[in-house]
This record gives C-alpha cells, sequence and structure tokens, in this order.
C-alpha cells in the first residue's frame, strides 16, 4: 500500500465534506422558510420543499459515502 491509495480518498473526502455542506445550508435554508411558504403559497408546496429536500440531502449523502467506501475497499485490495 501506498499514499497514492489514500489520496484518491482525501480528495474524495474533501469533496464529500463540501457536498454535505451544501446541502445541509439548503436544508436549513428551506426549513427557515417552510412556514413562510406554507402561509403564502400552501402546505402543499411547503411540505414538497422540504421533502424534495430531504430527499436531495439524503440521496448526495448516501452517494458521496457510497464512493468514499469503494475507494477505502479497492485500496485496501
Amino acid at each position: 500500500m501506498n499514499y497514492q491509495d489514500f489520496e484518491s480518498a482525501w480528495y474524495l473526502g474533501m469533496i464529500i465534506t463540501t457536498f454535505f455542506c451544501f446541502t445541509l445550508t439548503g436544508f436549513v435554508v428551506v426549513m427557515r422558510h417552510a412556514r413562510q411558504l406554507a402561509v403564502q403559497e400552501g402546505a402543499m408546496v411547503a411540505w414538497m420543499a422540504v421533502v424534495s429536500s430531504v430527499f436531495t440531502f439524503l440521496f448526495l449523502l448516501g452517494l458521496c459515502l457510497a464512493l468514499l467506501v469503494g475507494i477505502v475497499v479497492l485500496a485496501g485490495g
């Protein structure tokens, strides 16, 4: 094993952290404005915004973690 095996995982970890921060920030912004959106546009629009932000957050988190685990497993084998 050499450093090049972990170099890819390090960079991918930085990308995952960036995606995580962006999606977490977007989720917080949606949650802050959900009540105002429900009053102005209706409850269904607010629920759709919340559910879509939760789905996007979980999807990107799962995708990035799967990529990171894949690189680490390949580096170990």
